[in-house]
């Protein structure tokens, strides 16, 4: 589905980028703004989308190990991936609703297959994590943590989301820090917590990793303020509070000084994430060297 999607994506930026080279150095060669409007949000949500299907493979392959129980591929799972595929290359142009200038009927499908497109692979996938997790005895540590709240917070931020492609709030909210606030709960809480997951599991099976307390403090550090400074973009978008300005009113200010503080525990949070990785490098290879001694006595 990654290859499929993510080829488009690229292509499309690709094609982007070529073209405004060309244009540097040929002024005479022109084309289309909308046009490369539209080649380059189709790469970047594509990519953005792509990055989370990617992810998303630890969270099968995982838990089905943690809970002794294979993650079943059947008819409703395959034809979830199937529709997301394809409304995967089309839902970038909810993020064109503001355009006046763009096709209605291209609007149309912005709004309808946005809505479309959270339900298939995010029901099937939540929907299966929490099957496979129930009555399942399964041992909580590190990597099956993360990747059971990843899916929430994969879910989580696909709430507003879906919010922000409805044509009349999108008039409103998607030039806020309402979108910024979607964005950092699906990726911060779902795509790098999985990652952070895969990188603990990676060095205990392949080296000799043990869970400590100080995982436990880091992994309820970096949900809760993440959630925290989720929350304060949120805030700031029911507010009207814009994106991508350099300087914010009086009014504005409280909602960004909770993200400033969430946003410095997350840091903390994910440096001692990265520290115990390393640490856990240093371990490679003598879990086999352990397991060579046991068989040779």
């Amino acid at each position: 589905m990654v290859i499929i999607a993510n080829s488009t994506g690229i292509l499309a930026g690709a094609t982007a980028i070529v073209e405004s080279i060309v244009n540097i150095i040929n002024p005479k060669f022109t084309f289309d703004p909308m046009l490369a409007k539209h080649l380059t949000y189709a790469f970047g949500h594509i990519f953005a989308n792509c990055t989370i299907y990617m992810a998303v493979i630890a969270v099968y392959e995982v838990l089905s190990e943690y809970t002794g129980r294979p993650w079943k591929s059947n008819k409703a799972f395959l034809i979830a991936w199937n529709f997301s595929t394809l409304f995967t290359l089309m839902i970038y142009t909810h993020h064109l609703l503001m355009d006046f200038a763009v096709p209605r009927w291209m609007l149309i499908i912005g709004q309808i297959f946005s809505y479309a497109n959270g339900l298939p692979v995010m029901v099937v996938t939540a929907y299966g994590a929490l099957m496979i997790v129930f009555r399942s005895a399964v041992k909580w540590d590190f990597a099956s943590s993360m990747m059971f709240l990843a899916m929430f917070g994969w879910v989580a931020g696909a709430v507003p989301a879906i919010i922000d492609a409805t044509i009349v709030v999108n008039h409103v909210m998607h030039n806020t820090k309402w979108v910024p606030g979607h964005f950092h709960t699906y990726m911060g809480m779902g795509v790098i917590a999985m990652i952070f997951g895969f990188m603990y599991y990676f060095t205990k099976t392949e080296g000799t990793q043990k869970q400590k307390g100080i995982d436990n403090l880091a992994i309820s550090t970096y949900f809760f303020f993440f959630t925290g400074l989720a929350g304060s973009f949120l805030y700031a978008g029911k507010i009207s509070t814009p994106r991508r300005w350099a300087e914010h009113l009086p009014e504005w200010t409280g909602a960004d000084q909770v993200g400033a503080l969430c946003g410095g525990l997350i840091i903390i949070a994910a440096v001692i994430f990265t520290i115990r990785f390393i640490i856990g490098l240093r371990t490679l290879g003598k879990n086999s060297e352990t397991n060579s001694l046991k068989s040779v006595s």
